[in-house]
Parts: C-alpha cells; structure tokens; sequence
C-alpha cells in the first residue's frame, strides 16, 4: 500500500500542494517550523480522520484562510492499494457569522473514490502507521491515550469497530447524563437499565476486540523488543477496566480476553452485572466507573511496569517495538504493507537501534520520513531514498540534500 499523490489546500502551513509520489522511501527535510510534520500529519488524517498532534481540527486550517469569510482547508490522498486506488478527501469548512479560530464551527466533508461518506468510513481504506517523538510519552501517560492509540489500529482494520465504538460512546454518554440527574435529582435506578443494556451490548465487541488485536502485536513487539533491547522480554498487558476494586475477576476476565473461547455474549452479560453491581457508587460519582473507557494497556518489560518505573530509555524502546509490531500486524491483517510515516524520529534513536528501523523500512512498500539533518544517515542511504526539502510551507525535489553530491 503507498500514497500516489497528496492535494492540499489552505492545511496548516500550505496554502496550495499538489505532491506525487512513488513506491519507495522518501525523504523530507528542513529546519524546524517549516512544514515536515504538517505533510505527515495531512497523510495521516485523510487516512483516519484523525490527526496524531491535535484534537482539534480548526488548527488545520492556514492562518490566513480565517482572513475569509468561509474558511476552509481540504485535502485529497490517493492510495494504491492490491485491489486498485482509493481517492480519500476531507474538507473543513467553518461556519458562523465570523468565523475565527476559537469560536467557529467547523463543518467535515468526507468523499470516498468522489462519493459523499461519513468520517467514520475512511477506517478500513488505507492503512498507516505514525513514528513520532511525542510517542514515548504514551507509555507512561494517562490511559486515554493507550486507548487511543489501539483504538486508531484497531479502527484501520475493521469499520465496524469504529462503529461500535462511536456507539459505545453515544450510549455512555446517555448513561452518565442519567447518573448525574439522578445524583442531583433522585428517581428510580431502574431508568438505568435501558442505558446498562445498551453500555454492555456495544463494550463487549469492543473489548474483545482489543484484547484479539493485543495478543496479536504481542506476539511480534516481543520479538523485535528483544532484539532492540539485547534481550530483555516486553510483555504487553491489556486491563480491562471492568471492576477496578476486584484484582482476581479482573485477572480472570484478562484470561478469558486472551483465550480463544471469547464469547461477546458471555462477557456482555459479566459488563452488564458490573454496571448492576456498581449502580449505586455511579449516581453517588454521577459517571459510569467500569467499561471499556477505563481500559488500559501496560508496557512490561522483564517484570517491571515501564510506565511506572521505566527509563525514558526503556519507553523509547517499547513504544518503537509496538510501533513496528503494528506495522506486522497491519500488514498480516491487509495482506500487504501499511504506509509507514517517521516524523523525526531518528534523533531520538541511538545508531543501533536506528540501523534496525532502517531495516525496517527496507521492508515497506513505502515509508515517508523527515529529518532536519540528513547526515543522520548514511551514505548509501541518503543516494537511495527520493529526497525533498521543505521551507515555509514550500516543498521541492531535491536531488542534492547537504553531504551528497
């Protein structure tokens, strides 16, 4: 799988870019601030929707488009996959009577091979996988960001996950507005049932979900941790927030996630006794405390939790092993292999463990990388790759980047 071209109109730092690509590894490079995480960035929400450096999309528009009455920013990725090109489009358009970063309301526009789609339709049309510095900061961070970061893999594979999931959120959400009203109003608990029914019908899938998908890059992060690190073995650790205060269900529940006699209907019904069992701490709380919101996934490596008590070091070299292990699994899933965007992340590496990410991107039907110093790299590396530069939103082949030539 590789991107073709790249169309970008008032996105970030780009007023206007037409980029056509090829099937190899590609180089983008510059100083800082100019543009190279912007390109990747664009890649990477027209293939999920979602940008990897913001919540917010009215960042994506140019600053000088909100000097219009409507903003807008748009961009269009091709993507030649096995089975033929995908034609991915999204178009932000602000609206309000004037319109400004903080306070318009923007409107996405999704188009799929030109027909009109919903946002959630993108997962399944092209698959990604994005290195980037603030990635180690994922290991030990707040757990959102774990569930977020499975999530968008999960999501790249099957639709019908996302789905689910948007599902799930929408039900939660009905739920928590319930528990708050009966904490400040009283009522019957049993006008939670509906909404409990609800909550475990759409958390199971995804719960099961995860769990499949986790084993699954376990098994290869294991591997490529090992060799990363000389030797020391990665366990990922899936915690399904079901029942925090019961450590032995929580691990037998764990047991039955990773097994393969899962059954959606039997764990639905283990969430909807949880949801029961802790009702009475919910309307006290006014928000739902057990469910596949609370999930999290852990990083241990030779015992001990990284997140915890991990190096900076050692969350560098776990969060680059589950990267490439989703790469695997990405790759298994599609039957060919993910796009690969590398945002920098060569500086963080020491030159053992950036001769194996290399490696890596032999492997890859293409990888898009920037760098602001091209002399991270060999030689022999830096004649082989197709090479850009980028300066203040500008881009152009460069077939002579400084030390070659």
């Amino acid at each position: 799988m590789w991107l073709r071209s790249l169309s970008l109109t008032q996105f970030r730092n780009y007023a206007r870019l037409e980029w056509r690509l090829e099937p190899r590894v590609i180089m983008v490079y510059g100083g800082n601030a100019q543009g190279k995480t912007n390109l990747l960035e664009a890649i990477a929400y027209a293939a999920t929707g979602h940008s990897f450096r913001t919540g917010s999309d009215r960042e994506l528009i140019h600053w000088a488009a909100w000097r219009d009455p409507m903003p807008f920013a748009r961009v269009i990725a091709e993507f030649v996959r096995q089975d033929g090109p995908v034609r991915l489009e999204i178009a932000l358009v602000a609206e309000g009577g004037t319109p400004s970063p903080e306070t318009a309301s923007l409107r996405k526009q999704v188009r799929i091979n030109g027909v009109p789609h919903r946002a959630l339709d993108l997962f399944g049309q092209a698959a990604v996988v994005v290195f980037a510095p603030q990635d180690v900061e994922v290991v030990g961070g707040p757990p959102a960001e774990r569930r977020r970061l499975m999530d968008l893999l999960i999501a790249q594979t099957s639709p019908a996950f996302a789905r689910t999931l948007a599902a799930y959120q929408r039900a939660l959400a009905q739920r928590n507005a319930l528990l708050r009203r009966l904490q400040e109003e009283g009522g019957d608990p049993g006008q939670l049932d509906l909404w409990d029914e609800s909550v475990a019908r759409y958390g199971a899938p995804l719960m099961g979900q995860r769990a499949r998908a986790l084993h699954a890059i376990a098994g290869y992060a294991e591997e490529i941790h090992r060799t990363l690190s000389g030797g020391e073995p990665l366990m990922l650790r899936y915690i399904p927030g079901l029942d925090p205060a019961q450590v032995e269900g929580q691990m037998a529940l764990d047991t039955l996630l990773w097994g393969q006699g899962w059954a959606e209907a039997e764990l639905a019904e283990i969430f909807r006794k949880a949801l029961l069992r802790e009702r009475a701490a919910d309307i006290r709380r006014g928000s739902t405390r057990v469910g596949p919101h609370r999930d999290d996934l852990r990083f241990i490596v030779d015992g001990v939790d990284i997140g915890l008590y991990g190096s900076r070091g050692q969350q560098r070299t776990a969060i680059l092993a589950f990267k490439l292990a989703a790469a695997r699994w990405l790759a298994s899933v599609f039957r060919e292999s993910p796009l690969l965007l590398l945002d920098e992340v060569m500086a963080e590496l020491d030159e053992e463990r950036r001769r194996y990410l290399l490696r890596a991107l032999e492997d890859a039907e293409q990888a898009i990388l920037t760098t602001t110093d091209p002399m991270l790299f060999a030689p022999d590396f830096r004649e082989r790759v197709r090479r850009f530069h980028v300066q203040a939103g500008f881009l152009r082949e460069d077939p002579d980047p400084p030390g070659i030539g």
